[in-house]
């Protein structure tokens, strides 16, 4: 199995380049009959991202791309970038510090193939609300509600970091026109309304010592704009 994954990166965790190429040896260890080939697209990152970090992944990934320009646009509009680029049979997108375990990418790719899924979706678990500041558990919950009452989408966990796809699910994430995190909501939103499109989910599992990123008030206040938004898509 060919498996393009998807990964935005901005301002990342110090070291994120190194982390990357040994969650690209662990999949290899998983699955050494699948050909991975990672696309990582530079959203305009201020720090933390050198030329030695891309020989770096380089030299450690044989089928690696990639895509970097100057001004941050968001995760929505990274993610449609290194989207134009996916040929492979399926594709999954998580983010850049790879938060979740292998085994749960390799379930998602299982998914895609054998149910014939054409979006495979993440759901966060006990084990993320455990983990995540309160302010976050808070904001997810609510999300949630709101999904699951004004959007009545097929599933009402919009968020979660790791997502799935066939060519044909593909499609739908490339025609998202959110450019920051709630593309994510617009995405499930278009794909449960599209005839025929076959939509699954699989229970995800963070990783120990994930590091969450502060959302502040101008991102809380941007995002609330970006829902009414897509409410009324």
């Amino acid at each position: 199995m060919n498996l393009d994954i998807i990964l935005p990166c901005y301002n990342p965790i110090p070291n994120w380049a190194e982390n990357i190429a040994a969650c690209y040896g662990k999949l290899v260890q998983l699955a050494p009959d699948c050909t991975f080939r990672l696309i990582v697209v530079n959203d305009g990152s201020l720090r933390n991202v050198e030329n030695k970090d891309v020989a770096l992944l380089k030299s450690a990934i044989p089928n690696f791309e990639w895509v970097s320009y100057a001004e941050n646009r968001g995760k929505g509009y990274a993610i449609r970038q290194g989207a134009a680029l996916a040929t492979a049979e399926h594709i999954v997108f998580t983010d850049i510090d790879f938060p979740y375990l292998e085994e749960d990418l390799l379930s998602m790719c299982e998914e895609l193939k054998s149910k014939k899924s054409d979006l495979v979706l993440g759901i966060r678990t006990g084990n993320y609300y455990e983990k995540a500041p309160l302010y976050r558990v808070v904001i997810s919950k609510i999300l949630k509600i709101f999904i699951r009452f004004l959007l009545q989408t097929k599933v009402s966990d919009s968020q979660g970091g790791l997502k799935g796809f066939s060519q044909k699910g593909l499609a739908i994430l490339k025609s998202t026109t959110i450019d920051r995190y709630l593309f994510d909501l617009e995405l499930l939103k278009k794909a449960s309304h599209e005839p025929g499109l076959e939509i699954s989910s699989i229970p995800v599992t963070l990783k120990p010592h994930v590091v969450f990123a502060p959302i502040g008030l101008g991102i809380l206040r941007r995002e609330f704009i970006n829902f009414l938004k897509i409410l009324w898509m």
